[in-house]
């Protein structure tokens, strides 16, 4: 089987991520552009992966089968026009480019392009990711199909009908890692005040929210009939779910978090 050509323009965290574990699986012929990272990425990876500093570097850039694109939303305008004049309409453009919309791409691309917009998320690295992905009308089934593999290595994936929807995963799923890292921290914080020392407030916690998770999913309850058998009348738990529950207050930090990223990334989309 012929390996698949893969250049990742961008090797941030999400690109790095990505990196990492199509790395670890050998399985793809993968190229990175990075100007800022590319001495480290060359030592890292020595030679099974070509580093660049720039496209210009790179002598026949339609050799490729996808070409992801994984800058910083503020720089995608620099970047993505410098592949104006690739002709070759089988290759997949694939963006992780937070906020970039399917028609910016179809913009500064010369020809008509398949395209697919995706939204991973940081465990992706522990291939525990969360991806959603939606296609522009010219993409192909075959190439639906090696999107799905690419990022089935590192997690689970979300075929979107609407492309809208993807400004709401990144509320969700996008940024959500980032939530529970917040809510876990402020767990061990307090569980140090309390009186623990931080090492074990920390495996408790951790511990507690994996096998929380865990349980989640292997159990036929749903997340309220879990909470109902924990927080027996008169407890313990039912006395710090009350505080949560009081007006409210929780459930609307939470809503308003969400809707501060949903937000920012239909700006950036906007850009």
């Amino acid at each position: 089987m012929v390996m698949k050509k893969i250049l990742l323009v961008g090797c941030g965290h999400m690109g790095s991520a990505l990196l990492d574990a199509w790395y670890r699986k050998k399985l793809f012929n993968i190229s990175v552009i990075d100007p800022k990272t590319h001495k480290i990425l060359k030592r890292k990876y020595a030679n099974r992966v070509s580093i660049y500093k720039s496209i210009e570097e790179i002598d026949h850039v339609q050799q490729f089968n996808v070409i992801i694109f994984a800058v910083k939303p503020q720089i995608a305008i620099k970047i993505v026009p410098k592949f104006y004049l690739i002709k070759n309409k089988r290759i997949l453009f694939l963006t992780i480019i937070a906020g970039k919309k399917i028609k910016f791409f179809e913009k500064y691309l010369a020809y008509p392009h398949q395209i697919i917009r995706v939204m991973p998320n940081m465990p992706a690295i522990v291939e525990k990711g969360m991806t959603c992905l939606v296609a522009n009308n010219l993409t192909s089934k075959q190439n639906k199909i090696m999107a799905s593999n690419l990022f089935k290595f590192v997690g689970k994936i979300i075929w979107l009908k609407n492309e809208s929807d993807i400004d709401k995963v990144t509320a969700v799923s996008g940024s959500g890692p980032a939530y529970y890292f917040l809510f876990i921290e402020y767990l061990i914080s307090e569980a140090v005040k309390l009186g623990l020392k931080r090492k074990i407030a920390e495996e408790l916690v951790c511990q507690t929210a994996f096998g929380s998770i865990d349980l989640l999913l292997k159990a036929k309850n749903n997340t309220r009939e879990l909470i109902k058998s924990i927080a027996v009348k008169g407890g313990t738990t039912e006395a710090a779910i009350n505080i949560f529950l009081k007006e409210e207050k929780f459930k609307k930090i939470i809503g308003e978090a969400l809707n501060a990223a949903y937000n920012r990334s239909r700006r950036l989309g906007n850009n």
